[in-house]
């Protein structure tokens, strides 16, 4: 999982990492304050495992280290072990920017500056933003996935995604989906009593058996014959398929959400092969612990979790197309779009009632991954996929 970006670091130096986050320096935080969050919308990653070293910083979309250094940095045998720790760095094609914590203290805007810079340069090269391929991350609704008609003409409009404009790449297209009308009908007519908690659904043992088969039967190799006659390369798969997606059983202090699972990690080597075969990918939202249990994710989350995965890599659009406009402020009239929602109106529309259940966990999910390094997310309506691509409709999630 992701090893493409730790470049074969070991367990040990990945337990290294885990402690070395509980204890950063005051000039680390420094840092970290502005690169966390910040205005280039690239993913950094503190105290990360690269090879045989953990570097302060890093930034995988555009290879690059930043390191703080302290006062033991000026020692004799630490500068040379330095030395070699840049040569090996650099071989593996990284871009090391070093300051020490006195220049931190004393001028962290020039600090700040260098950053900047470095970030543009990079961004211009091969290596950077520029030369990156376009990933749409798209997850369709199961309203429309109920629906004969719509999913045939979504299907449609998702096969023709066309190439962006030239200097951005190839498009790559993932295509997530669960299913949740189809097996909540299914169960009803096998007896299974079926119970929702804010939107996410409670799952026991024979309702598992039930979306495993609706969402990674029927409805996965459904789509992807849908997407063959529309002449979409396409491959379907569930999180348990070639390790794709690895899940731990969720532990709440209130509610039992029986076999449902949280994330862990996302197959990227996986999925990036597959894509660059030429394949687009549809997941079904089931996961597994690698112990031979399946669980059943929210598709909201996998979707976010993939796209959060792939955008080191990528540029990635994150699209929530369902059988709504956007998020509505009125949600029986889809005229009442809210065209872009930043945190603050999040809160306020929250606080105020004004989201409906089901909406909350797409909300929360796509400022996840904002935050996490994902480049434009979207939520509006699947007939409407080429405007929702576009910008012409459909509600922008911004982080300010």
């Amino acid at each position: 999982m992701k090893e493409n970006m730790f470049y074969g670091a070991s367990p040990i130096i990945f337990k290294k990492a885990e402690e070395l986050r509980k204890k950063m320096t005051s000039a680390e935080k420094i840092i970290w304050q502005h690169i966390h969050i910040n205005e280039w919308k690239l993913k950094f990653r503190r105290q990360h495992p690269v090879s045989n070293f953990i570097v302060d910083f890093y930034c995988h979309a555009l290879k690059l280290v930043i390191e703080i250094d302290g006062d033991i940095h000026d020692v004799e045998e630490v500068k040379k072990n330095d030395v070699a720790r840049e040569r090996t760095l650099f071989s593996l094609g990284l871009k090391v920017l070093r300051f020490s914590n006195e220049v931190v203290y004393k001028n962290s805007k020039e600090v700040l500056k260098k950053i900047d810079e470095t970030i543009r340069v990079l961004r211009g090269s091969p290596l950077g933003d520029g030369g990156r391929e376009t990933l749409y991350v798209i997850k369709i609704g199961g309203n429309i996935v109920d629906d004969e008609i719509k999913l045939s003409s979504f299907l449609k409009d998702f096969a023709n995604i066309q190439a962006p404009p030239p200097g951005r790449g190839d498009v790559k297209k993932i295509l997530v989906h669960g299913g949740g009308r189809l097996a909540t009908q299914l169960a009803e007519k096998l007896g299974v009593e079926q119970k929702l908690v804010d939107g996410r659904r409670i799952t026991d043992a024979e309702t598992l058996k039930i979306v495993t088969m609706v969402y990674a039967g029927y409805i996965n190799k459904n789509i992807v014959a849908q997407l063959q006659a529309n002449h979409c390369n396409a491959i379907g798969l569930c999180g348990a398929d070639g390790d794709l997606i690895l899940a731990h059983k969720r532990n709440h202090p209130v509610i039992d959400y029986g076999f449902v699972g949280d994330v862990d990690a996302v197959n990227v080597n996986l999925l990036t092969t597959l894509l660059n075969q030429n394949l687009s990918v549809v997941v079904a939202s089931l996961t597994h612990n690698q112990e031979g249990q399946l669980l059943n994710t929210n598709a909201d989350t996998v979707a976010q979790e993939i796209a959060n995965a792939m955008s080191p890599d990528f540029d990635v659009h994150l699209i929530y197309s369902f059988e709504k406009s956007g998020v509505l402020l009125d949600a029986n009239n889809d005229k009442t779009v809210i065209a872009t929602i930043d945190p603050s109106l999040y809160q306020q529309l929250r606080s105020k009632e004004k989201i409906f259940a089901g909406m909350i966990p797409k909300l929360d999910n796509a400022f996840a991954a904002l935050n996490n390094g994902v480049k434009k997310v979207t939520i509006g309506k699947a007939e409407q996929l080429k405007d929702l691509i576009s910008g012409r409709s459909g509600t922008n999630i911004v982080n300010g």
